[in-house]
């Protein structure tokens, strides 16, 4: 590993574009992020991408030791890490549960990275990436780079380059940011609304931009925190949404949403999969659930006026983050509509 080969580029700027989801003409104009264009297909290259490259380069840098990339994720996480180490010439071991599609194992082993199946789901993975695996690693010759998919301000820091790029595709585009009303993103974990919340206070945005978020019920830990004023760890995951599963929301999550007032919707694994389809076929893009669940508010603009508490018209600007993710095919998405009667 040489720091000539740490300076290529591992994710990609990418287009606001804006589309017209409502069929209500009066309705706020929609401007989608297409994070679906990174080179894993998901915003998480933005962030878990700037982990590997910083501490690869601290390493590179130092000069001794050997960077071993370790992440714990059966989805877009650590498929995310897979594609950067790919680009970066770099090992990677990602543990993943044994709930894990093996599409997606396969595709992680495709790009050149180890997988191991360990665990009931991502929480008992990780446990066993970090005690078993790195804890017993000769860090005489190698150094591993843990990444968390989402709990790290390194990976809120990569992902709020978004906000930058949307600050300066709006100003190329001579489009006043005072029309912006609200950024509108999926959460899980956190890490993605984090990372735009780091963004737009960098920017000096957060007071002036609200932020929507939005999860599924059965893996609503924001919306369930949000709603008893305090950090929730949700027992399990009952939602289809499989990439929203994380049990709890991080520290920093719930502090910036009480701080700047940002609003927490919860909708239906019904709603999500009719999104997902209607969006997969005017895009043709796989819209996976998890990303599906915020593009719903563009076709249904009145749930953006009901979180904001007002009316908003036509000259109006709602930004969506389209997070992507490749962990369904479109023929999941069918059969999991057929299942929910959607």
């Amino acid at each position: 590993m040489t720091l000539a080969r740490l300076s290529v580029p591992i994710i990609n700027k990418t287009p606001l574009i804006r589309e017209f989801l409502s069929k209500d003409l009066n309705a706020p104009q929609t401007f989608l992020k297409y994070e679906v264009l990174q080179p894993s297909r998901s915003f998480k290259s933005r962030g878990i991408g700037h982990v590997i490259l910083t501490r690869a380069r601290e390493i590179s840098a130092k000069g001794n030791k050997i960077a071993h990339v370790f992440s714990s994720s059966g989805g877009n996480a650590g498929y995310a890490a897979a594609v950067a180490c790919s680009r970066l010439g770099l090992r990677c071991s990602v543990v993943v549960p044994v709930t894990t599609k093996e599409r997606m194992i396969q595709k992680i082993r495709d790009i050149g990275s180890e997988v191991i199946v360990k665990g009931a789901h991502w929480k008992e993975a990780d446990t066993y990436l970090r005690e078993n695996i790195i804890e017993k690693l000769d860090k005489a010759t190698t150094e591993p780079i843990y990444v968390h998919p989402f709990d790290d301000p390194l990976v809120w820091e990569g992902h709020s380059t978004m906000v930058d790029e949307i600050v300066d595709s709006l100003k190329n585009d001579k489009i006043d940011i005072n029309r912006v009303k609200a950024i509108v993103c999926s959460v899980g974990g956190g890490g993605l609304y984090n990372g735009i919340m780091t963004g737009l206070c960098r920017h000096k945005l957060a007071e002036q931009i609200p932020v929507i978020a939005v999860e599924t019920v059965g893996a609503d830990t924001m919306y369930q925190s949000m709603k008893s004023n305090k950090p929730v760890v949700l027992n399990g995951i009952t939602s289809v949404a499989s990439s929203l599963g994380s049990v709890y929301i991080t520290d920093a999550t719930f502090n910036f949403a009480k701080k700047y007032g940002s609003k927490s919707i919860a909708l239906t694994d019904k709603e999500a999969i009719k999104t997902s389809i209607e969006f997969s076929n005017l895009s043709n893009f796989t819209t996976e659930p998890a990303c599906a669940v915020s593009l719903h508010l563009g076709y249904h603009p009145e749930i953006v006026e009901k979180a904001l508490d007002c009316k908003l018209t036509s000259d109006d600007i709602v930004i969506i983050i389209a997070c992507g993710g490749s962990t369904w095919t479109y023929k999941d998405l069918e059969n999991c509509a057929e299942q929910l009667g959607a």
